[in-house]
């Protein structure tokens, strides 16, 4: 397995390990509280996360079963590493900016239901198994379309590393949450 697959694996699990540790004793309520009406909950944060990564993991998942082709975009010079590099960017824990998120990658806007943090597992083993499913592929030369359009490609490891930053950013989000003065003890 490259170095590369072998350290995002460690990092997913490391994100699935804080996850439980920081809000596994947290109640219904407490997962689904929002500091106002425009603010993510907990569970809307790691809701989200599994919402991205399914959209993912269809793609990728072709990948592991054989059945995918790099399409025609995919050739575009250049256009992976642009791509890459913004997304790499704006969604790690170190952007600073807000962002509105495409519909389609958006959480319930309703009570997440209490069992959340269970699936949120399940997927990081998904996600996790994704990975370990690539090691004796050549990832940096296989191209996936991005759930947002088929026009839009990622190597795939670059895919695997922005869901990684990604999760970071939203249990960082999630953290924030909890360490607010008027979440419910």
């Amino acid at each position: 397995m490259s170095a590369e697959v072998e350290k995002l694996i460690n990092e997913s699990q490391i994100i699935s390990d804080k996850v439980l540790e920081t809000f596994g004793d947290l109640s219904a309520e407490q997962l689904n509280w929002k500091p106002n009406e425009n603010a993510w909950s907990i569970a809307q944060c790691l809701e989200h996360l599994i919402v991205t990564n399914d959209l993912y993991f269809e793609n990728i998942q072709k990948v592991t079963d054989g059945t995918h082709r790099n399409n025609i975009f995919s050739k575009i010079p250049f256009a992976t590493d642009i791509i890459s590099f913004g997304m790499k960017k704006i969604l790690s824990p170190d952007w600073k900016g807000k962002m509105k998120t495409f519909k389609m990658f958006e959480p319930s806007f309703s009570e997440v239901s209490e069992d959340i943090l269970e699936r949120f597992g399940e997927n990081q083993n998904k996600f996790i198994t994704l990975m370990e499913a690539t090691k004796d592929l050549e990832i940096r030369k296989i191209k996936i379309a991005e759930p947002i359009g088929s026009a839009v490609n990622l190597r795939l490891i670059d895919a695997f590393e922005i869901l990684v930053v990604h999760e970071q950013r939203h249990f960082n989000q999630a953290k924030r949450v909890l360490e607010i003065e008027e979440f419910p003890k």
